[in-house]
């Protein structure tokens, strides 16, 4: 390879410049390269679990190839590995739990990837969280959704991420569509709430369940409803303790009770700690 002398250098000098040059990157590459493909070995030298899964290392490090092949980073399947191996999942099960989570990561990817969001310097904090929403079972589409209506907004990486989390939450407490959860959550994007209380929505269902109100009117006119209209979760509380119970019973299907069985009231809620609805009245 050739290269032009600087003015007042030699040929031969300009050459062992360029050479130089062409060295060190590739040292950099090499010590790049080299930071990646040693999360795995990093873990196996520091976590004294990891003697237990010496036999499925071969199979790791196929997976942490893949992994650096999506630009995915390492230290995310690090976390699955040191969860794992503390809950003293067998082999098997961490290389496929492992191998799972690169798959939950690499949609993650698309989906960023597909919506535009900036994420700026937070994206491998991104990629975890949407992760983590994914492994939940929040669908694609539904975190797409509410990331893309994200975009342009101020702030619009923290109130899409607390919105998945928000509708997270709020599905693990009763069933919802997917079209109701992309429309609360983008109110809840247009309320003008802080995204970290986003979270309180969850509480506010509970708090009708135990009160005895239907999920259908929990989601639709407590929620949804008031929430179209501006309202916020003071508003919400206030038609939860308005609400006649026997009105929110006619919303449901009857369910039959089997002759001498007790009956168990459909509202019983699984929240174990009823001090969750303090703090709900604000807004």
């Amino acid at each position: 390879m050739s290269a032009r002398p600087m003015p007042g250098e030699s040929l031969a000098g300009g050459v062992f410049r360029t050479s130089t040059a062409i060295a060190c990157m590739i040292v950099l590459v090499g010590l790049a390269r080299g930071a990646w493909a040693d999360e795995l070995g990093s873990w196996y030298r520091s976590d004294p679990r990891s003697t237990a899964y010496l036999h499925v290392r071969p199979a790791l490090s196929g997976v942490f190839a893949d992994a650096r092949g999506c630009h995915v980073p390492q230290w995310l399947l690090v976390e699955r590995l040191r969860e794992g191996s503390a809950k003293g999942a067998s082999p098997d099960m961490l290389q496929s739990a492992v191998r799972a989570e690169l798959a939950r990561l690499v949609r993650a990817h698309r989906i960023i990837d597909q919506t535009g969001l900036a994420v700026g310097a937070s994206g491998d904090a991104t990629l975890k969280e949407i992760g983590v929403f994914l492994r939940a079972g929040l669908p694609d589409q539904v975190v797409g959704e509410l990331l893309a209506a994200g975009r342009g907004l101020h702030g619009g990486r923290e109130s899409a991420l607390a919105a998945c989390g928000a509708i997270m939450d709020f599905r693990a407490m009763g069933p919802v569509a997917d079209a109701d959860s992309v429309h609360i959550g983008r109110l809840l994007m247009a309320s003008g709430m802080e995204p970290s209380r986003y979270g309180s929505l969850a509480l506010v269902y509970d708090r009708g369940k135990i009160r005895g109100l239907s999920h259908e009117l929990l989601v639709h006119e407590v929620i949804i409803n008031t929430l179209s209209a501006g309202g916020g979760l003071s508003i919400m509380n206030q038609k939860i303790e308005s609400t006649p119970v026997s009105e929110s019973v006619q919303a449901e299907k009857p369910v039959s009770t089997p002759a001498g069985a007790a009956k168990h009231p459909s509202s019983a809620s699984p929240a174990k700690d009823r001090q969750k609805n303090r703090g709900l009245n604000d807004r």
